[in-house]
């Protein structure tokens, strides 16, 4: 029988002592133990990711009851107690005892017996405090896990009151949406065979194009191997409303891997003209086309490409150029829970460097009478309203339209567009 807690905790020791991204880690091993029943998987699943999303949080409530911190723990006691500690304060339906007896018996199945007191004890503080009602938080950055820099840019940039409602959808699940593929069906229709499927779909007012959807899993829906809609969030649906796509359009984009935006282009030229989509890597163009394959596309053409490569091929084809670039992902945080702790203020800078170079070709493929959108799943200034000011500083395109979308407060995913023509 396989013990799924020692499968969430081999997951997080080889998450702590790497440089892998959590769900790349958590997917291969759920593949790897495939025959689990799904609450076994779903258990996994939900373990390994809070253990990561919530560590701030964890970490404060384990040093206010340990004299070892967290930071001074073995690797592998440290995950042991965590996990212990998010299966008491956020698993209702897992009894804190049974989390401390877990708890102790890891530590002595990992060979470390002599540990296994100290566990005992800290887990049993934890419990003692959660059915005292007594775990509590200093501030909100700390309750919903916010690294003091990343708080302080988004407080910076928009107050707190609207870094409280980010930092807070940021700690949530976040709402699933599909794109409706509108060369083969309409948002009505598709609702239906949803439906029909089992799944609870509902309209949004941040598209037309756009469903959002509860309890879908898009490999055994019949739906989505026939190519009807594909998983994109609302936000970057919206943007491509604005992009003001039609037919007979040649379409160049830049960095369209695993081809979300090629492929709403496409569809929505109902198989004319042209679309390009470049991606650095073969990999990465493998992903634009195994969704080019899927959703039935003929005209979208795949390219390997280093954007930030001048190509004389492209200057001034395009009616419509795609610059959705290489961001920090802050507008994904409830999604990619470990995006948090991976980025640095420095690494925003070298982004914002890398976006420009980008953009410096970007603009020199739009054609006379044609558009730039640029977008990116992030919410700083640097990366969004300081681009669409540089874009306008190096072109003579003039802006159209904008919007960012805030967690939290617009119901999907951070994200920025601009469009310019």
């Amino acid at each position: 029988m396989t013990d799924v807690r020692m499968v969430a905790l081999d997951i997080l020791l080889e998450y702590s002592g790497s440089k892998a991204f959590l769900s790349d880690l958590t997917g291969s091993a759920l593949e790897k133990y495939g025959y689990l029943e799904e609450r076994d998987r779903a258990f996994i699943k939900k373990t390994v990711t809070g253990c990561v999303e919530k560590q701030i949080a964890l970490d404060h409530v384990i040093n206010s009851v340990s004299s070892v911190k967290t930071g001074k723990m073995k690797r592998i006691i440290r995950c042991i107690v965590r996990m212990a500690a998010f299966e008491i304060i956020y698993m209702d339906h897992v009894p804190p005892r049974a989390s401390v007896n877990e708890a102790v018996r890891l530590t002595k199945k990992k060979h470390i017996p002599q540990l296994s007191g100290f566990v005992n004890a800290v887990t049993r503080k934890i419990a003692g405090l959660f059915e005292d009602g007594e775990v509590s938080f200093p501030d909100d950055r700390v309750r919903y896990s916010c690294p003091e820099m990343i708080y302080r840019l988004l407080t910076d940039a928009f107050g707190p009151e609207k870094t409280l409602s980010i930092i807070k959808a940021s700690d949530e699940v976040s709402p699933q949406y599909i794109r409706v593929n509108n060369s083969k069906t309409d948002a009505a229709a598709l609702m239906g065979i949803l439906k029909a499927e089992g799944v609870e779909v509902f309209e949004t007012p941040l598209s037309k194009n756009a469903l959002r959807v509860s309890g879908l899993n898009p490999s055994e829906s019949p739906a989505f191997r026939d190519g009807l809609f594909s998983m994109q969030d609302a936000s970057g649906i919206a943007a491509m409303d604005a992009a003001g796509i039609r037919e007979n359009m040649t379409v160049v984009d830049l960095c369209a891997s695993p081809g979300g935006k090629a492929c709403f282009a496409a569809e929505n030229m109902r198989s004319t003209g042209k679309v390009i989509a470049f991606d650095i890597s073969e990999e990465k163009k493998n992903r634009i086309d195994e969704n080019t394959a899927r959703l039935r596309l003929s005209n979208i053409e795949s390219r390997t490409g280093d954007a930030t490569i001048f190509n004389s091929s492209l200057e001034g084809l395009a009616d419509l150029v795609i610059a959705d670039l290489p961001c920090s992902g802050l507008g994904v945080m409830g999604r990619k829970v470990d995006i948090k702790y991976r980025i640095q203020e420095e690494d925003i800078a070298q982004l914002q460097e890398l976006q420009r170079k980008i953009l410096d070709n970007a603009v020199r493929y739009v054609n006379k009478n044609g558009r730039l959108i640029f977008s990116t799943c992030t919410v700083t200034p640097q990366e969004t309203t300081h681009q669409r000011d540089y874009i306008k500083s190096i072109s003579g395109l003039k802006l159209l339209s904008e919007r960012q979308f805030l967690q939290g407060i617009d119901g999907c995913d951070g994200f920025y567009y601009a469009v310019f023509g």
